[in-house]
């Protein structure tokens, strides 16, 4: 397995993890039909991720991109010290260390990023093996909109913030 920093060309493998993971889990807060599913503009998202100060990242098995990171610094003043994450992982690679080896290339990048303090994320209930590896990490949860998530099986999903305080890993 590798982590690293996306390329242009990984953008239509990404786009395909999207779908795939929307159309087949209840982990994202999108319906099917709302994921993009223009490369062109996943290819514009990679080009001006590290000019607005943004990761985005890609995990390789057998050099076939099998997951990604997205983190975006919010780009309001007083809001730039925090940053927000999402990340999936295709289904037949879940479980076997993908997303906290991901999760740590951006812990450590961010750990030398100037002005950075918190990374922060937002994850539904559902998904208990994402919240497994964020608190194996570190993130604490700071909220929690109940029943924010009603799917199509008329089902809900509390939305659950939670935050790496990057001061705590700095000392």
């Amino acid at each position: 397995m590798r982590i690293r920093e996306a390329l242009l060309h990984d953008a239509m493998q990404i786009v395909a993890i999207k779908q795939e993971i929307i159309t087949t889990t209840s982990f994202f807060v999108s319906a099917p039909e709302e994921i993009p599913k223009d490369v062109q503009r996943e290819k514009l998202r990679i080009e001006e991720s590290k000019i607005k100060g943004n990761l985005i990242l890609v995990a390789e098995v057998n050099e076939e991109v099998v997951g990604f990171l997205e983190f975006k610094r919010n780009p309001m003043q007083r809001l730039n010290h925090t940053g927000s994450f999402g990340m999936g992982i295709q289904k037949e690679h879940r479980g076997v260390g993908i997303g906290t080896s991901m999760l740590a290339y951006l812990i450590a990048w961010a750990l030398v990023q100037e002005g950075l303090e918190k990374i922060c994320l937002g994850v539904l209930s559902n998904n208990e093996r994402a919240l497994h590896v964020y608190h194996k990490l570190g993130f604490q949860e700071e909220g929690r909109q109940r029943k924010q998530v009603r799917f199509e099986d008329g089902t809900y999903a509390d939305d659950i913030w939670m935050a790496l305080h990057l001061e705590k890993r700095r000392k």
